[in-house]
């Protein structure tokens, strides 16, 4: 059987932008610039008010509703894509029409409530880390004109920041976590890392580009590459600002052999006969 080129399974750029002015509409429902002569604290507790308020809560979690639908959406067409190349159509077509009775409707909606959590907390932790700003610099002699000038700038630029971030770390773990609880629905065991190969791409995922992984073994990119840090394991866009994709492994005999395998905290060259004794039983 030839290789075939893989189905990746990603979000879009479009969906991200869309997601992000969701969130900044939210966001302007709740902003209250702080008043003249109003204390930090009593403004950092009227923004922590207003994100519990009814219509804030509803809001965050329509539009939580929304983002995971569309990367649904997004979802099932890469797998009927991937499908439609595998012997194994007819069962995999089978399991996506009944699958939200099972545990991908437990993780959908883990994810719809993540998001909302997130997407009403935007204001409060920019607000936070604004005001964590202005004491220091209120520490170090700041003059109470620059301190202003903060207050009236810098906010902002956190918000704008803060969006960007989840709109696009968590489209990508919404499409990352769909496309694991398809694949252990589906007892496909492993999946190929993929990054978007170009020059902004970490240190850390050059090393598992097109690399074999078990759902049951993630990696630990940071750790592969001698470099410290607290994300530990984790799959192709699940940590933020990932732009990495994944393409879940339908059958060993669809891919070109030897292939790079990420086994046990470390990453090994195998061939066809190796990675099958290595994982005598799963794959």
């Amino acid at each position: 059987m030839p290789p075939t080129k893989p189905t990746v399974f990603k979000t879009t750029q479009r969906l991200e932008k869309a997601y992000a002015q969701g969130i900044q509409s939210i966001v302007r429902r709740v902003l209250k610039p702080i008043g003249t002569g109003q204390d930090l604290e009593s403004w950092l507790q009227e923004l922590a008010d207003r994100t519990r308020h009814a219509d804030v809560q509803e809001a965050s979690d329509l539009l939580a509703r929304r983002m995971v639908f569309w990367t649904n959406t997004k979802n099932v067409k890469s797998w009927r894509a991937a499908a439609a190349k595998s012997q194994k159509s007819r069962e995999l077509y089978r399991l996506l029409q009944r699958e939200m009775q099972g545990g991908l409707g437990v993780k959908v909606q883990r994810l719809i409530q993540d998001n909302a959590k997130y997407i009403s907390s935007v204001p409060l932790d920019a607000a936070q880390t604004l005001v964590h700003e202005v004491r220091a610099a209120q520490q170090a002699g700041t003059r109470p004109a620059t301190v202003t000038k903060m207050l009236r700038t810098r906010f902002p630029e956190l918000l704008r920041s803060r969006v960007h971030l989840i709109s696009r770390t968590e489209t990508a773990k919404a499409s990352l976590a769909l496309t694991q609880a398809r694949c252990e629905d589906l007892d496909i065991k492993f999946a190929e890392w993929l990054t978007s190969e170009d020059v902004r791409v970490r240190k850390s995922h050059k090393a598992l580009d097109k690399v074999i992984f078990a759902w049951s073994d993630l990696p630990d990119p940071e750790a592969l590459a001698g470099e410290k840090s607290s994300l530990g394991h984790y799959g192709p866009g699940g940590c933020p600002n990932c732009r990495c994709t994944t393409a879940p492994l339908l059958d060993v005999d669809y891919i070109g052999w030897p292939r790079k395998v990420y086994r046990n905290g470390s990453i090994h060259q195998m061939t066809k006969p190796q990675f099958l004794a290595a994982f005598e039983g799963t794959a």
